[in-house]
């Protein structure tokens, strides 16, 4: 799991080249720490580089960032949205809460659209229903441009 963290903080420091403290560096591993533990508890586990992807395209790691139609967070959840009603207001921001939470979105989308249909999943995080946009050709674009070894065509 050590080796996975590395990569996973790697991947996000790539993304952040202006991270370039120590400071930043240690943040950069506790979000990769934070993202490995969460995206392996789901089953099926989600990779941690797609997490990743979703996390910099959402909010370009900034925690407490607000969207123009009220989402919050790392992976930029609706506050009164059914899976973050768990979460009290304050906690939304929260690293942990916020990547469990958008992680258990993706996971809940995965099961509904169908777990073959990664495009139409990923589109589903962001819109909200089972249909292909372009959102999940960005995000595949930004994984398999982090992944270590890239993508395969079938990922």
């Amino acid at each position: 799991m050590d080796s996975l963290i590395a990569a996973v903080t790697a991947a996000i420091l790539a993304l952040l080249p202006q991270w370039k403290s120590e400071k930043q560096h240690l943040r950069a591993e506790q979000y990769a720490t934070i993202i490995v533990e969460e995206s392996q508890a789901v089953q099926p586990p989600l990779d941690p580089f797609l997490i990743v992807a979703i996390i910099f395209k959402e909010s370009s790691f900034r925690p407490k960032v607000k969207g123009q139609r009220g989402e919050v967070g790392l992976m930029q959840l609706m506050p009164r949205g059914a899976l973050t009603r768990a979460i009290t207001k304050g906690r939304v921001v929260d690293v942990r809460a916020n990547i469990r939470v958008g992680i258990g979105h993706l996971h809940y989308w995965q099961e509904k659209c169908g777990i073959e249909n990664r495009d139409v999943w990923l589109s589903a995080y962001n819109a909200g229903k089972c249909k292909r946009t372009k959102y999940a050709k960005r995000i595949k674009r930004l994984y398999c441009k982090i992944k270590p070894g890239g993508c395969d065509g079938t990922s």
